[in-house]
């Protein structure tokens, strides 16, 4: 009976200490079969992340008392079609710990930098978010795209003042023969169904610079989004460009067109490179959770001379699932 009584003592403590923090398994598995073609080269391959990248992770707070959390969060990319891990670190998409109040939140590790924030936002009606978001091909156009994270980080995300907010992050090179740290900063403002921001990223590792302006609009019968880009090699080339997208939904199906365009210049004002790329899709939601989808992409990169460097037609149709 004593050990009955104990045992039912230490359950009800367990029971209180686990009500007071929780802990979050979830992940998005996306495969599609298709074709690549890539400057006349075709082939047939089953893909991972066409429609968003596949990932699992965890994620957890622990309620602190008088507004504060712990917060932690570990994510990882693997290439569904194989079962492989993405490239990079165990944890390469997060790894971080932190807390958050009233003051906001500070994240430390590995996390998206606060200018990819904007630049997410900027592609946010394209669909999707992976290999078929046309920036991925345009944006690469004469000047290298951004680092979309960073590791050794410390992130700050400040509250909402009346629909305003800015982060800022900072990411250590933890070298002292070099400079190679990674700054960015946003500011952003979401009222109702409005969403803009700016951001701006200093990579001193490749010596390169990134300003994005971005923004969003949910009108009901379709959600837009638009943004331009201009990234710079400090005293070289640099590159201005843009993207938009539309996403109509209709009943359990969504209609999604996006197109992006960059052209890079030489310090002295000469085209060095042009690129411009075409996306469209549909998905059909069988749930919240499931989903499938077709999609095409159709892009090319030219050199100063306008000779087409790199050509590339894409499409798949295949299964997402969120869990």
């Amino acid at each position: 009976m004593k050990k009955s009584l104990v045992a039912l003592a230490v359950l009800a403590t367990t029971g209180a200490a686990m009500a007071q923090s929780n802990v979050t398994l979830y992940g998005r598995i996306d495969s599609s079969i298709g074709s690549n073609k890539v400057n006349g080269v075709s082939s047939t391959q089953m893909f991972s992340g066409n429609l968003s990248s596949t990932r699992w992770g965890l994620r957890g707070s622990e309620d602190l008392g008088g507004g504060l959390k712990a917060i932690f969060g570990l994510e990882q990319g693997f290439d569904s079609s194989a079962g492989t891990q993405a490239a990079g670190s165990a944890f390469d998409r997060q790894s971080i710990v932190g807390l958050s109040g009233g003051f906001g939140t500070v994240k430390l590790g590995r996390h998206d930098t606060s200018f990819d924030d904007i630049r997410d936002l900027s592609v946010s009606s394209n669909l999707w978010d992976s290999e078929f978001t046309p920036t991925k091909i345009a944006y690469t156009a004469g000047v290298a795209d951004y680092s979309s994270r960073g590791s050794n980080q410390i992130r700050y995300e400040s509250p909402s003042f009346g629909g305003f907010s800015f982060g800022a992050s900072h990411a250590l090179d933890e070298d002292a023969t070099v400079k190679a740290d990674t700054t960015a900063f946003n500011l952003r403002y979401r009222a109702g169904n409005l969403d803009v921001g700016v951001g701006y990223q200093d990579q001193k590792a490749n010596n390169r610079e990134y300003t994005t302006v971005a923004g969003a609009y949910n009108f009901g019968v379709a959600r837009l989004s638009a943004g331009y880009n201009r990234a710079e090699i400090k005293n070289g080339n640099k590159a201005n460009g843009y993207t938009v997208g539309v996403n109509v939904p209709v009943g359990n199906l969504d209609f999604s067109l996006g197109y992006a365009y960059s052209k890079a210049e030489s310090i002295a004002g000469a085209t060095t490179a042009k690129g411009s790329a075409l996306s469209a899709g549909v998905t059909y939601a069988f749930s919240k959770r499931t989903r499938v989808y077709g999609a095409y992409l159709d892009g090319d990169v030219e050199n100063g001379a306008g000779v087409t460097t790199t050509d590339r037609r894409m499409y798949s149709v295949g299964v997402r699932h969120d869990f």
